[in-house]
């Protein structure tokens, strides 16, 4: 979830910034069970919301995508 007064507020690329560390952080491997240690299916079925919470705090951190250029007209 975008936290509607977080520092990003406003800028057009968050949401996909956001969007693309999930998945990066998904492929990476840090969300994966750990064997005998791992929290079994509860674990499995929530660590898509700590991933997503995680994107979202690094997505305020960072800026992955470039932010869109103003539109003022150039000079002659």
């Amino acid at each position: 979830m975008i936290d509607p007064t977080g520092p990003a507020t406003g800028a057009p690329n968050h949401l996909l910034n956001r969007l693309f560390i999930s998945q990066m952080l998904q492929f990476s491997g840090a969300f994966e069970t750990r064997g005998l240690f791992g929290g079994g299916a509860g674990e499995a079925q929530f660590a898509s919301f700590l991933r997503d919470e995680y994107a979202n705090r690094l997505a305020d951190r960072v800026a992955l995508l470039p932010t869109q250029p103003s539109r003022t007209p150039r000079a002659p």
